[in-house]
């Protein structure tokens, strides 16, 4: 298992030479997260949950519960989540496949942003959908938040 800040400073080598905007953000992200002051939260973990959520959620689930459940941190947060730390960033994979799975990071909040803002500006959207795409929205105002150093400009409102 590698540790995270490692990670993170080989990612910044691995992405040095890339100018795409997704390689951008994602050296934003890893440059947010180094500092441990900030949050490395981001809507993630489960996007199919996300979609069909627009019903509402199960029984005996609150809001926090479900944002809990779907939420993922860069840095990790154990076993289920090990964000940077996990086998997708192992030293001993190449510097390619390391790259892939960095550009995962804003590949996932992009689709979930993507995903939210067209939920929300549709005829009746659903509350999950609603509550989850304001929490991204506030979190824009926040500049310890990823969404709010990596993510202002992206998000339209």
């Amino acid at each position: 298992m590698s540790d995270w800040r490692d990670v993170a400073s080989r990612g910044m080598s691995v992405l040095s030479g890339d100018s795409s905007d997704t390689a951008t953000r994602t050296v934003s992200i890893l440059n947010h997260v180094l500092d441990e002051s900030k949050s490395d939260m981001y809507i993630s973990k489960d996007f199919f949950n996300v979609q069909q959520t627009a019903g509402g959620l199960p029984p005996g689930v609150t809001m926090d519960q479900f944002v809990e459940m779907i939420t993922g941190h860069v840095r990790g947060a154990g076993d289920n989540d090990p964000g940077l730390a996990g086998a997708s960033f192992d030293s001993a994979l190449s510097d390619d496949d390391v790259r892939v799975a960095l550009l995962s990071f804003d590949d996932s909040i992009r689709r979930h942003i993507r995903f939210l803002n067209g939920a929300v500006h549709q005829g009746a959207p659903g509350e999950v959908h609603v509550a989850l795409w304001n929490l991204i929205l506030a979190a824009r105002e926040d500049p310890n938040s990823i969404y709010g150093h990596c993510y202002k400009d992206f998000i339209i409102t």
